[in-house]
């Protein structure tokens, strides 16, 4: 059983931080600035963000510690349609020509009536509605012997409109919390069915290696997709190349990307020197993306061997995190503003920033207890409040900073926790990972380039694997429930089983909801749901075309500017991005 997060039984002294810079006088009096050292006893090796580090323990965690490739079924490939053809509908599915529509009778209403028999003539149902003259000669016979009810015409009826509608810009998964702003009402077009409109292949001529998404960026007019072979924009009306980042020196690689830009359009870049992924992540480029010109770049440390930062922008700064110092530089010459070394000596840090808060999570040889949640100000880099973790744990990461919430892990996979706190650092919640009825999946949050769990004001919002919802992965178990969790009091507040079937992920935040993104099956297309914040009630999107499989659930799932753009964890296996429309 976890102790108390807050470790108000244990006094915790504290050094206060001033702004310091290497050859300055440190944390605490008489004490000089050392940098990090992975090699020193009291030091704590870290992986680096984005390197996959086999471990013995089933449940894999991201940020500063350790992060696993996600692992997702086989899917049938169903052949494109030729173009001009209707939707495919599936044998029994409740879908209509204008997406995915879900008819539930309302409470004491009388049930529509049962379609009469077909006349002798009719040609049997096809699998795949809209195959030229037969589906439209079926469809034909259906409603020469169908005559739906006043709320099922309504219901077409609405559809119909929607489909006409386009997806107007959300904001989806940009924002500073990772989940983006939130709109008021989603898109219009949500519940129509979707149409690809252009899918950006990798440049023939760059250079391999890693490509593996370390993050990225949804603009006005185009997609930004960062791994280890460059930083690329994508216009989004046809999907051709913007522009690229220059790498700061020959032969560095991208290793991390802001999770958003700035009001200005200024977003941040980490780069190592080289390929290796034992080589320092600790070279910062802040970067204009209205034409991918690098404003200015500074070091973040002069380590030679392994290092992990996170990086994030403010309206008027650039922060990274790094395993021994946090440092803050002015967006518009990068000027140095301010330096935290952690409550202590020989510190390692992680964190991330979001708003006017910077939270890391500190480990230092002296403090007590040793390991502590930090919240910074953006401003000036002083504490604004610190509580001790002391439940040991084996890693913690910081899933969000606004609002406060760190993920620890334990020796065993039941003492792994969520601890939130009140802006002011005030006691709130610690909710356990495996909840009785599941596992939450709360292991890829804000920071991380695919994130799975979500934050909209006090409430945290994933998906639950269950042992029917992990068979399902594999194409043969049950659905996966989304919850809601109450940051406050650390009680769900919801759980709902979702109705699809096959591999289903949480992808963002958008109209009230959390965005659920489901793969396309024999019996079911690929689409889009949304799961209500302040109730959980599903809401399931309209189709997207044949062939989709497990695009959407394989990476990032972008909502903005009138599109939907799917971001692959691997540009191998879907390509660089694929842009969507709501069917006109």
């Amino acid at each position: 059983m976890a102790q108390d997060p807050l470790g108000d039984g244990h006094p915790q002294p504290w050094y206060p931080q001033q702004a310091t810079w290497p050859g300055e006088q440190g944390p605490g009096p008489d004490v000089p600035y050392l940098p990090y050292d992975p090699y020193h006893p009291y030091g704590q090796v870290q992986q680096q963000p984005d390197a996959y580090v086999p471990d013995a323990y089933p449940y894999p965690y991201d940020g500063q510690h350790q992060h696993q490739q996600e692992q997702y079924a086989p899917y049938v490939v169903v052949p494109q349609q030729p173009a001009g053809e209707e939707l495919y509908v599936p044998a029994g599915a409740e879908y209509t020509a204008d997406g995915y529509v879900h008819l539930e009778p309302e409470p004491g209403a009388e049930p529509e009536p049962e379609p009469e028999p077909a006349p002798a003539a009719a040609p049997p149902p096809s699998r795949r509605a809209g195959r030229g003259a037969k589906a439209r000669a079926a469809a034909d016979a259906a409603t020469t012997v169908y005559s739906p009810g006043r709320r099922a015409l309504l219901v077409r009826s609405v559809a119909g409109v929607a489909a006409l509608g386009v997806l107007i810009a959300a904001g989806l998964v940009v924002g500073a919390e990772g989940g983006g702003s939130v709109s008021a009402g989603g898109e219009p077009g949500f519940t129509a069915a979707h149409t690809r409109t252009w899918a950006a292949q990798a440049d023939a001529g760059r250079p391999g290696g890693d490509d593996t998404l370390v993050g990225s960026w949804l603009l006005d007019g185009a997609v930004v997709r960062a791994d280890a072979t460059g930083v690329r924009a994508y216009g989004l009306t046809d999907g051709r190349p913007v522009w690229a980042v220059e790498p700061p020196a020959a032969g560095a690689v991208p290793c991390g990307l802001s999770p958003s830009v700035s009001p200005s359009g200024l977003g941040a870049v980490l780069f190592r020197p080289q390929a290796d992924p034992k080589s320092p992540c600790a070279l910062v480029a802040a970067v204009d993306t209205k034409d991918g010109r690098t404003a200015w770049t500074k070091p973040l440390t002069e380590a030679k061997g392994a290092y992990g930062a996170r990086v994030g922008v403010t309206d008027d700064k650039v922060i990274a995190v790094g395993d021994s110092h946090a440092v803050a530089w002015q967006s518009a010459d990068g000027a140095d503003v301010w330096q935290y070394t952690g409550q202590g000596k020989f510190c390692s840090l992680s964190g991330g920033v979001s708003g006017a808060t910077v939270l890391v999570t500190s480990s230092c040889a002296d403090s007590a207890p040793v390991d502590q949640a930090v919240a910074l100000n953006t401003a000036d880099g002083k504490v604004s409040w610190w509580r001790g973790l002391n439940n040991r744990p084996k890693t913690a990461t910081v899933l969000s900073a606004e609002p406060p919430v760190v993920l620890t892990t334990g020796e065993k996979p039941e003492d792994d926790r969520v601890f939130a706190w009140g802006p002011a650092g005030d006691p709130a919640a610690e909710i356990p990972v495996a909840d009785g009825e599941g596992r939450l999946d709360v292991a890829h949050g804000t920071f991380s380039a695919t994130p799975g769990v979500f934050f909209h004001d006090r409430t945290m919002v994933t998906t639950a694997t269950t042992a029917a919802s992990a068979a399902s992965a594999n194409g043969a178990g049950g659905p996966v429930a989304v919850v809601g969790y109450d940051l406050d009091t650390g009680k769900q507040r919801w759980r709902t089983t979702a109705r699809e079937k096959g591999a289903a992920r949480a992808v963002g935040v958008d109209g009230g909801a959390l965005v659920l993104a489901v793969d396309e099956r024999l019996d079911q297309p690929a689409h889009l749901s949304r799961f209500a914040l302040d109730g959980g009630q599903e809401k399931a999107g309209g189709s997207f075309p044949p062939g989709t499989g497990s695009l959407l659930v394989a990476g990032r799932v972008l909502i903005g500017g009138g599109r939907v753009v799917a971001v692959p964890e691997h540009s191998a296996n879907f390509g660089t991005a694929t842009g969507f429309r709501a069917k006109e």
